[in-house]
């Protein structure tokens, strides 16, 4: 059924659990053996290239998110999970969705945001936004 699982993953606690169920899906599959957990970051900076803290914003997230990848991979080996990682850079939302349609992704399993409703109406909230748009199926984990 799934092949290629998706994780948003921020560092929040929302993704970690989006994580976990993903990892628990998997593992009640038959064919857990051709099922590939995905899981995704993505560093989001400001559009001004004159801001000279933007490339120490990247490498603090980069080191960050190599961390919490390093122990997912670490968890799901254990449960003889299959796990790739990447790291992006740039509008977290706009980059999952490109990622999901240009690698033939089956499922996005995303944290719900803790945004509260006045915040989710100004900027608008990535979980949102990826059940809006995605090309497969979304699974949102409160």
């Amino acid at each position: 059924m799934y092949r290629k699982i998706l994780v948003a993953h921020d560092g929040s606690e929302n993704s970690q659990r989006a994580f976990e169920h993903a990892l628990s899906l998997v593992k009640q599959m038959q064919n857990k053996d051709e099922v590939q957990i995905i899981v995704l970051s993505v560093i989001q900076v400001t559009d001004l290239p004159e801001i000279a803290e933007n490339q120490a914003i990247i490498d603090y997230f980069r080191k960050h998110y190599r961390e919490i990848h390093t122990n997912l991979n670490s968890i799901a080996q254990k449960e003889g999970v299959k796990l790739t990682s990447y790291i992006l850079i740039g509008n977290p939302s706009v980059e999952i969705l490109s990622f999901a349609k240009e690698n033939s992704i089956d499922l996005i399993v995303v944290g719900k945001t803790g945004k509260s409703k006045i915040e989710q109406w100004l900027v608008g909230s990535v979980s949102k936004k990826i059940l809006d748009h995605a090309p497969c199926s979304v699974l949102l984990i409160r």
